[in-house]
């Protein structure tokens, strides 16, 4: 079973922007940031629920906050907003930042396999929690 132009193109196009990514282009950042952001938001809400130091009703999360406005909802809170949520998610993209260098389009991988396989991955967890914590980890 062949690869088809289809996945070919594709292939070539996350190879650009990985690229281009690289090449500090503002741009390709952006549309990066805006094609990963839900998968990154479902990360970082993932993990910090486990690590949330604020019980319920104490503050607004952040990454709820967010997460609404992607899907054109508001919410009026008079809560506090915690920003431990959002400080995850932009260590998550300074990550993917860096990582997806290595991304070459092998075996045409699509950049989405690339990426998602980055945010499940052990390591980068254990690397959040070494941010998050220390050493101790």
């Amino acid at each position: 079973m062949g690869i088809s132009d289809s996945d070919k193109d594709k292939v070539e196009a996350d190879r650009k922007l990985v690229f281009q990514i690289s090449s500090n282009n503002g741009k390709a950042w952006e549309s990066f940031v805006e094609r990963f952001t839900d998968w990154v938001l479902y990360k970082s809400k993932e993990w910090c629920m486990g690590h949330c130091q604020y019980s319920a009703g104490q503050y607004f999360c952040g990454l709820t906050h967010l997460s609404m406005q992607r899907k054109g909802k508001t919410m009026a809170s008079t809560l506090p907003e915690c920003d431990e949520g959002m400080d995850t998610y932009i260590w998550l993209f300074e990550q993917l930042k860096r990582r997806v260098q290595k991304y070459s389009g092998k075996n045409k991988c699509l950049l989405s396999t690339f990426v998602w396989t980055i945010l499940n991955s052990r390591e980068l967890y254990i690397d959040w929690l070494r941010w998050k914590y220390g050493r101790v980890f």
